[in-house]
């Protein structure tokens, strides 16, 4: 008898569907022949990493050959005085999406249930499932959560309610006076994670103080992160602010030694890099006034956004997503998003955004010859 792991494994893990990260610019390359891709697909900051988090990185190379802290001190102390929150109550972990992660394990059990909206990041999906939990999914409404509606499936099996707010895919913002309701009716023995990976890229008039609501509602997370305006995607550094209990529960299930050395180090800094948080707003904004303009004129739909990608919906161009592969960018097919019909285009740098209008030009010029 030939061994078989399959048979050894847990049926929540063989059932738990694979996270598609997109397609790479060299798989592109290879597939059509197309030696200059640019990828506009993954939500990165076009800049890059902050200039103070690299020469932090240049300087601290040598740190390599120890472990890291693995309670992240120095960086939860960082975050404690630029947020105004105590160390205690904050977590560092590998990427936003270990939070997740972290949150199912220590929390759910086999039948227990969560409500997210639909479409929503998958991670909140498929850290529920590997726990064996049910998740509830609920519809948006005009690519909107519909908190009324969340909080409606909320029952007595309900552990955990994960809110996105700008919402990936759509961008759209849960808005203060929805979020106020919501937390009076939110039930105190249920956990709500509130994600907000985008935040920094909110335009001021659409943004409110949700740290501000930790103290008062004790059941409340909220994840941010490193990989989207700070540019340390690589580095997998994240961040969750909760109570200090929930934070000493969740410290529980964490891998010892779960954020790099280097990562810790340049989150940091990166913190301090006030300048390339400006710029990255800047060219952010830029770049989606000149992608809506740009869909506006040649007649494409698109949701309005606070993040730094804009949703797009195909309209008379069924296959959006090939023919701009075919041109060489790399947008998000909606499919795995959980949002047929669209593309998720990231907000790039002049260089990105002028090979993102070419592609989109040439799509209608050569619709208009047939």
């Amino acid at each position: 008898m030939s061994f078989d792991p399959w048979k050894l494994a847990r049926k929540e893990v063989l059932d738990l569907p694979v996270y598609s990260p997109g397609r790479s610019p060299e798989e592109i390359a290879s597939s059509y022949g197309i030696s200059d891709c640019v990828k506009m697909a993954s939500n990165e900051n076009p800049l890059g990493p902050s200039p103070l988090a690299l020469r932090a990185i240049l300087e601290n190379l040598e740190r390599c050959s120890v472990y890291p802290d693995s309670h992240s001190q120095e960086l939860r102390s960082a975050l404690s005085q630029k947020l105004g929150v105590s160390p205690e109550m904050i977590l560092v972990s590998h990427g936003a999406d270990e939070a997740m992660d972290l949150i199912a394990y220590a929390f759910l059990d086999p039948g227990d249930e969560v409500v997210v909206a639909h479409p929503t990041f998958t991670s909140y999906e498929l850290a529920a499932l590997t726990m064996g939990a049910r998740v509830i999914k609920v519809p948006l409404r005009n690519y909107r959560q519909d908190l009324k509606a969340m909080l409606a499936e909320v029952s007595e099996k309900t552990k955990v309610v994960f809110v996105c707010s700008p919402l990936n895919p759509t961008g759209t913002v849960v808005m203060r006076e929805e979020w106020e309701k919501f937390l009076e009716n939110f039930p105190p023995s249920v956990l709500c994670l509130l994600d907000e990976a985008y935040v920094e890229y909110v335009d001021e008039e659409a943004r409110f103080d949700s740290l501000s609501y930790i103290r008062s509602h004790p059941f409340l997370i909220i994840s941010r992160t490193f990989s989207k305006i700070y540019g340390l995607a690589g580095l997998r550094v994240g961040y969750s602010i909760c109570s200090p209990e929930i934070r000493e529960i969740l410290e529980k299930v964490k891998l010892p030694f779960n954020v790099n050395q280097l990562g810790q180090i340049a989150a940091k800094a990166a913190l301090e890099d006030q300048e390339h948080l400006r710029r990255s707003r800047e060219v952010n904004a830029r770049g989606k006034k000149r992608i809506t303009e740009l869909l506006e004129e040649l007649g494409l739909d698109y949701v309005p956004t606070q993040a730094n990608f804009i949703l797009v919906k195909n309209g008379r161009f069924p296959d959006l997503y090939q023919q701009l592969l075919r041109k060489g960018v790399i947008v998000r097919d909606g499919v795995p998003l959980g949002i047929p019909g669209h593309i998720r285009i990231t907000i790039g740098d002049q260089r990105q955004n002028d090979r993102l209008e070419e592609a989109l030009r040439s799509l209608v010029r050569e619709e208009r010859k047939d």
